[in-house]
């Protein structure tokens, strides 16, 4: 009989030898049975399928001669091939890189490995050629990909020709309708079906068509693209209703509640508290906008922390006495631990993005509001965003922040520019020129250069005090120093 040796990582038997038989130590389906074929011996083994094969390459010398080890420094140390193909990557598995039960590789110096294998028949070469080397292949996966995509063309195609059915009450019952078929879709294909993939596509639509509805809710009896205005405040504050109601029916699809969605109902809610408050006369436009920016502005201080919390991270309290040291010191599952990080990471990025559409929306209408206070608070909270940015090592997360302050910098001038007279926009586009010519040399010194830690310093200065004047900023876009000079005159 022949002998399985224990080995880490697996079990080995060597042909030739006698003796009694062992098992191995993991269940059939985690390993992978392999023929090592050595300088002068052939061994088998069965493998971990996940184990890195510079992990295993160890065991394989040992068992295939003692001296193997020792030779290897000769010739840059060994490595692994199947017939005929390039050397194995060492730090994948058998299961990644595709090895089967019997497949037979062999142990070859560095510098002296397999040749390819050589065709006799060319259109054999041409085939395994295009099969060995296409990364593209189209598979049953790309087939699900593509009519999802398609679904998802046809949806939108709906949301914009749903508009021209007709009056107001037509388009709003119409998408109300698609809305709710849609819903109830993604709760199937979810919980009857269990196609996640095709859930979700069909929850945003869902999302988007219950949006229409509440935009057309106000239009009733005429034509939208007849109406004063596209974007009124009643049908601000009636698709922002609607959207966030839509959005709950996340809980109906399954899946959890997780950050982008309520990034997405946040944005919902911030916009219809702005058509809210203008259409009940409370607030101006502007007024509205500069009460929205300053909650949002808020928020996003709170986002790593409610990051933290949907991720069901727990952070502990900084210890203050001797006694507190000795609570929480048990060990935590680490592959828990670095899975809710990503999490949590990826929850930062989400509400980021939702917060950063409220912001855009805000800061374009404060640039357009007459006056001084609106498109000041607009500029100032541009710049807040900007350094704002610095505290994110995320490149996604501060390109979320860096994108509304930019395009509220933009508004800013574009509207300044239409105000002034025209001799003056000549020195505006001038000063855009000399700007353009600044972050040119900027994009050209600034990566890599470690700045000195005054810069940091100032920064954090300038943080600081545009925070602080975002609130006197937000009380002169009210009027409210405009009454309390009307009120003290009179």
């Amino acid at each position: 009989m022949k002998e399985w040796l224990n080995a880490p990582g697996g079990a080995v038997r060597i042909r030739g030898m006698t003796g009694t038989t062992a098992q191995p130590a993991l269940a059939a389906g985690e390993v992978c049975r392999l023929t090592i074929q050595g300088p002068t011996s052939r061994v088998e083994l069965a493998v971990p399928v996940h184990v890195p094969v510079a992990d295993l390459l160890p065991t394989f010398l040992e068992h295939l001669g003692s001296g193997l080890g020792t030779a290897g420094l000769e010739h840059d140390g060994w490595i692994l091939q199947r017939l005929g193909e390039p050397a194995l990557q060492e730090d994948l598995g058998t299961a990644a890189l595709g090895l089967y039960d019997g497949d037979i590789l062999y142990l070859r110096p560095r510098n002296d490995q397999l040749p390819p294998a050589d065709f006799d028949d060319l259109a054999d070469g041409v085939a395994t050629g295009i099969s060995s080397n296409r990364r593209d292949t189209w598979r049953p996966e790309s087939t699900r990909r593509l009519f999802t995509w398609l679904l998802g063309t046809v949806l939108v195609l709906a949301l914009l020709l749903t508009p021209t059915v007709g009056t107001g009450s037509w388009v709003a019952t119409t998408a109300g309708c698609s809305a709710i078929v849609l819903l109830a879709g993604a709760v199937l294909a979810s919980r009857a079906l269990g196609e996640r993939t095709i859930a979700l596509v069909l929850l945003a639509a869902a999302v988007a068509f219950a949006a229409e509805a509440g935009w057309a809710l106000p239009a009733l009896g005429r034509s939208l693209f007849e109406s004063p205005g596209l974007l009124t405040a009643p049908s601000l504050t009636s698709a922002g209703v609607c959207t966030a109601a839509a959005i709950l029916g996340r809980f109906a699809v399954g899946g959890g509640f997780s950050a982008g969605y309520l990034a997405a109902a946040l944005a919902a809610v911030l916009a219809a508290a702005v058509g809210l408050l203008t259409m009940t006369g409370v607030l101006t436009v502007g007024g509205a906008a500069a009460i929205v920016l300053a909650v949002t502005l808020l928020l996003g201080t709170r986002v790593p922390r409610l990051s933290v919390w949907l991720a069901g991270l727990q952070v502990p309290p900084l210890p203050t006495s001797a006694e507190q040291f000795q609570e929480g010191i048990d060990p935590e599952p680490g592959r828990e631990i670095m899975a809710r990080t990503a999490q949590a990471d990826l929850n930062v990025t989400e509400l980021c993005r939702g917060l950063g559409v409220v912001v855009i929306g805000c800061l374009g209408v404060l640039a357009w509001t007459p006056g001084w206070a609106s498109p000041t608070l607009a500029t100032v909270a541009s710049f807040l965003l900007l350094l704002h940015s610095r505290e994110f090592p995320s490149a996604r997360q501060r390109v979320a922040v860096l994108v509304p302050g930019i395009f509220g910098l933009a508004m800013v001038v574009a509207a300044m520019c239409l105000l002034v007279p025209p001799l003056w926009r000549i020195a505006v586009m001038n000063g855009l020129i000399v700007v353009a010519g600044l972050l040119l040399v900027a994009a050209r010194r600034m990566p890599g250069r470690l700045l000195l830690p005054h810069w940091g310093r100032a920064g954090d200065w300038a943080h600081m005090t545009l925070a602080i004047l975002v609130v006197p900023l937000v009380l002169a876009a009210l009027g409210l120093y405009d009454v309390v000079r009307a009120a003290w005159s009179s």
